[in-house]
């Protein structure tokens, strides 16, 4: 509903824009000088000011969450189908397979088969899958010690692949990402992936788990250390980073180029957008440049004064939104050059028509 509202109002201004010789913004629109007339405005004017952005910044100054600590200190990798296993029997070269020459040692090691289980000598079969290569050591120490005396051996996974997270969207190498024995983090799914890239939406990063969608804010993470975004991910989840379709900001009025600027990691400040359409040293006033936001009850309309000499900072500090409409209004200069332009051919032809008639 609110994002409906928006576009309704940015297509308003677009429509101002393209019919009227100059949509013209005057103080006098926007000066409440009672209680009645601040009801009657069409919006709610809020100067921009050094406490504007004071209030601005303790809006979002929310308490950062930790970590599930308990969940990453817990995690334990169990072994799966086709994972390859390499267990050493020390002193007994006999029964460890050797790595051979250049041959990498997945290509000679215990693969587990579809079942769960491996062939060991002395053993025969024996189930590991969803044990760790602890537990599997203990079970292999036994069963041995019934023909070697104090068997000591290592069990470790030279080949995970068993289990996959899966990462897509708008990330560089989107695919599969290997479970191993160390925990797999969703920032770290995402950067095993190459990293979100310059379209992406890293602050609504879907993660789909057991047929349920969270969304996790990885902005969050990454600038005010948010852990609580950065869950344990596990075997079978799927990652999404979105595409950035609605987190732009709109420039319009008197700029050198109406733009609708994405906001790279939910970040945009006035100051930016405003360079980067480019204020037209001409045409605007530099007085009122507005920023239009929805409203609980009617849209907000920050009002930035850019000819005081903090202009810059404050424009620079105040931190835009997803769907702000920021419009820079016409000055008074340009709208009376304006209405010359379009007065003055009907003038004209009064004037001719008049001259014919008088003979004159």
């Amino acid at each position: 509903m609110v994002r409906g509202v928006v576009v309704a109002l940015v297509a308003l201004v677009v429509a101002g824009c393209s019919l009227t010789p100059g949509v013209f913004l005057a103080e006098g629109d926007f000066d409440a000088s009672d209680e009645f007339e601040a009801k009657s405005l069409p919006v709610t004017l809020i100067p921009i000011t050094h406490e504007t952005i004071r209030a601005q910044a303790d809006s979002v100054a929310t308490p950062v969450a930790a970590a599930d600590g308990e969940a990453f200190s817990r995690y334990q990798y169990l072994v799966g189908p086709q994972d390859v296993l390499n267990i050493i029997v020390w002193e007994h070269p006999e029964l460890t397979i050797p790595a051979g020459g250049q041959r990498p040692v997945e290509h000679d090691g215990n693969r587990v088969r579809a079942d769960g289980s491996i062939f060991y000598p002395y053993v025969g079969t024996l189930h590991v899958a969803g044990k760790t290569t602890a537990q599997i050591r203990v079970e292999l120490t036994r069963e041995l010690s019934r023909y070697i005396k104090k068997p000591q051996l290592e069990v470790s996974v030279v080949a995970y692949n068993s289990q996959k997270v899966h990462v897509a969207g708008s990330v560089v190498k989107p695919g599969s990402v290997p479970v191993t024995d160390i925990p797999l983090s969703l920032s770290d799914a995402v950067n095993a992936a190459g990293g979100a890239d310059e379209s992406a939406d890293i602050q609504e990063v879907i993660l789909t788990r057991d047929g349920i969608n969270t969304t996790y804010n990885l902005v969050d993470l990454y600038y005010r250390g948010d852990m609580s975004q950065n869950v344990l991910l596990r075997n079978g989840d799927i990652v999404y980073v979105p595409v950035n379709t609605v987190r732009k900001v709109f420039v319009l009025g008197e700029v050198k180029q109406q733009a609708a600027l994405p906001m790279q990691d939910g970040k945009l400040s006035l100051a930016d957008a405003m360079a980067t359409a480019g204020i037209d040293q001409n045409a605007a006033d530099p007085e009122r440049i507005f920023v239009l936001r929805q409203g609980a009850d009617k849209p907000l309309a920050y009002h930035l004064d850019a000819s005081e000499p903090s202009a810059l900072i404050l424009a620079t500090a105040f931190a835009l939104q997803p769907m702000d409409v920021v419009f820079v209004s016409t000055s008074d200069l340009t709208r009376w050059n304006r209405l010359m332009t379009q007065l003055m051919p009907t003038v004209q032809t009064l004037w001719t028509i008049d001259r014919i008639q008088t003979g004159n």
